[in-house]
């Protein structure tokens, strides 16, 4: 089936409230494996060589179809807005109802009241088709609750499971910060890491909630001060280790004997150094002092490496414009809605 059929398929089960994850015995957070195996053992119990003779041709077929517009992402993004509108339609029919019904229930009160001051007292008298009509009502108000209950159900189950994944793909990105900058000056990588709003690999991820923003900048900040506090117990012990260097040769230079008597400096003849077996005498022990560090500046960090200090408030910016973003989205969508509601009530 061609993608535009899917699409006008998806949109016409949506209007009709068609819920093809009940079809096929799976809900709105399944995998496309999840969708092929439940498709399989649903295929099972209605094909024509395992049924027979009770072959159903037009229930094998919207099981086919199911499956076709549940793996295709445009029929499947279709079908989603669809049954939301539906799903917002009846809760807006049910508020109407609800206050209909008050009024009819209101008058029909009024209209037995009046009934029963003109008769005389006695037993009510039972009335069976308003008792059928409270249950049908009855009825359809618990099946428009389930229907509701059921594709919440299934919209938050789908939202956590994408926000768990945004989390750990971001806690994984903040790890390999922080790793990068505990170990000295890091080059700066080539993928920058994404935010709400922003694609990644494809999708799109949905903006972050209050909650989970101020959870990352917490999580953020400590791992900033983590970096900073390694950062200076690595200087600290470096600078131990030279300090402890250095006390070294004046001990050594200093217990050396300084001079001699006065007639013991006279009598004795002055140490001459050992005679060298080449012609270069200061050559080897030159060679053999081991060269001193110069200079304790740490090594010049590559150009157009960004220090984590840096990264992590580029990141609390791109956040908070994200946060900034949403509540845009929010404040719009909820104009949108109090004038369409105008509209309606309008007309």
């Amino acid at each position: 089936m061609a993608d535009q059929d899917l699409i006008t398929y998806a949109r016409d089960a949506a209007s009709r409230g068609e819920d093809l994850f009940a079809l096929l015995a799976t809900d709105a957070t399944a995998s496309e494996s999840e969708i092929r195996s439940a498709f399989r053992r649903k295929a099972l119990t209605a094909h024509p060589d395992k049924t027979g003779d009770a072959f159903d041709q037009a229930l094998y077929e919207r099981l086919q179809r199911a499956r076709d517009v549940l793996l295709n992402p445009a029929a499947r993004e279709a079908y989603d807005n669809g049954m939301r509108a539906v799903l917002r339609k009846k809760l807006e029919l049910e508020r109407s109802s609800a206050t209909r019904r008050r009024f009819l229930e209101d008058l029909e009160r009024r209209e037995e009241e009046a009934k029963r001051a003109r008769q005389p007292p006695g037993p009510p008298a039972y009335d069976p088709e308003r008792e059928a009509r409270i249950a049908r009502g009855r009825a359809i108000a618990a099946e428009m609750m389930r229907q509701r209950e059921e594709a919440e159900v299934r919209e938050e189950a789908a939202r956590l499971e994408r926000l768990a994944a945004r989390k750990k793909k971001e806690a994984d990105a903040a790890n390999a910060a922080n790793d990068a900058g505990a170990g000295g000056p890091a080059v700066a990588s080539t993928s920058k890491p994404t935010t709400a709003g922003e694609p990644g690999n494809g999708q799109t991820t949905p903006a972050p909630t209050e909650d989970d923003l101020d959870e990352q900048i917490a999580d953020l900040e400590r791992q900033l001060e983590e970096s900073r506090r390694k950062k200076a117990e690595k200087k600290q012990r470096r600078a131990e280790r030279k300090a402890a260097r250095k006390p070294k040769k004046k001990t050594e230079i200093s217990s050396a004997p300084r001079s001699l008597g006065k007639w013991d400096s006279k009598n004795s003849p002055s140490p001459s150094p050992p005679p060298h077996p080449t012609g270069e005498p200061q050559a080897d022990e030159d060679k053999a002092k081991p060269a001193e560090p110069t200079s304790s500046a740490p090594p010049p960090s590559v150009d157009g490496a960004l220090k984590p200090s840096d990264r992590f408030t580029s990141m609390f910016a791109r956040l908070r414009a994200a946060q900034a973003k949403k509540d845009e989205a929010k404040r719009k969508k909820a104009e949108e809605e109090a004038r369409a509601a105008a509209d309606m009530s309008a007309t």
